[in-house]
């Protein structure tokens, strides 16, 4: 993976911080502080890598500078509120005390809240700016994209059907499902945004949405694998929390093995979809790689 632009998104995410200055500054700190704390930054490097790939020589970083802050701020919101007492109730989180932890779980509900609200607000302080009109409506139909994926129909739908079923058999069907939202409109949508910011033509995003549903259902796979086999200092947080927690998982539904050979076969098909779309993919497929075969 690309070292340099890694630092580049780390940068242009931390320059759409709030300040720390004013009455309201322990719910701002605390969100920059939960964002701060590491991360793979998965999301935006998918669609900065995707965004490039696709858009060659009409890259403009000023597009997508506020869809990667604004993806990694609802990430790290979804982050922030799946660790509270009411949820998951974990207490570590990227080897460090989760937000509720440090900061109480008042100002982690309102830190989560606040990150939701930002992400939109800087995209769309960003598109007061825009005169093109092909662009404003390119950046138009990313942002409902992000929406979308983040709502009842995508993240926190998904998370809503995670809770409910805690403790109850869950059928593959309703797994996968929520898979897909919980954990796959996030990863979906950093794809996609990446190409429509880009001009991909239909054909094009309809191939990058198959390529992030294949690699969110993978990820997730890998996630609940990791939970059961990883070393907690390693994984830097919480391990068996799924077993804790009642949750139903691929991994106890078909086995370890049949798992690792889904998560093989989901990420060879997500190849296969990129190499239909333009540009050259090498640099997400080194982080398709990354990702299914992470140890944390």
């Amino acid at each position: 993976m690309n070292k340099d632009n890694l630092k580049k998104i780390e940068e242009i995410i931390e320059s759409f911080f709030f300040s720390e200055d004013d009455l309201n500054k322990k719910v701002i700190t605390a969100a920059n502080e939960a964002i701060k704390n590491g991360g793979k930054r998965l999301r935006p490097l998918i669609m900065f890598e995707t965004y490039k790939a696709v858009a060659g020589a009409e890259y403009n970083e000023g597009i997508i500078a506020p869809f990667l802050a604004a993806i990694e701020m609802i990430h790290t919101f979804s982050l922030i509120h799946d660790d509270l007492p009411a949820m998951d109730n974990d207490r570590l989180r990227r080897g460090k005390p989760t937000t509720w932890v440090s900061h109480g779980e008042d100002m982690a509900i309102l830190a989560g809240d606040m990150l939701s609200v930002q992400a939109f607000e800087i995209i769309s302080e960003k598109m007061q700016d825009i005169e093109d009109v092909v662009i404003l409506k390119r950046m138009s139909k990313a942002l409902y994209t992000l929406a979308r994926a983040t709502g009842g129909f995508g993240m926190i739908g998904g998370q809503c059907v995670d809770v409910e079923y805690c403790g109850k058999q869950m059928s593959e069907d309703v797994m996968r499902y929520t898979y897909a939202l919980k954990t796959g409109a996030l990863l979906q949508a950093s794809f996609v945004i990446g190409g429509i910011l880009a001009g991909a033509n239909d054909e094009e995003t309809e191939m990058l949405k198959k390529a992030g549903s294949y690699i969110g259902e993978a990820f997730q796979i890998r996630d609940d694998y990791l939970d059961i086999v990883a070393d907690e200092k390693e994984l830097g947080k919480p391990t068996h929390s799924d077993e804790k927690n009642e949750k139903t998982t691929y991994v106890n539904i078909v086995g370890i093995d049949e798992s690792l050979r889904r998560v093989e076969s989901l990420s060879a098909d997500a190849k296969k979809c990129l190499k239909e779309v333009r540009g050259n993919m090498n640099s997400i497929f080194e982080i398709i790689d990354m990702m299914v075969n992470r140890t944390s």
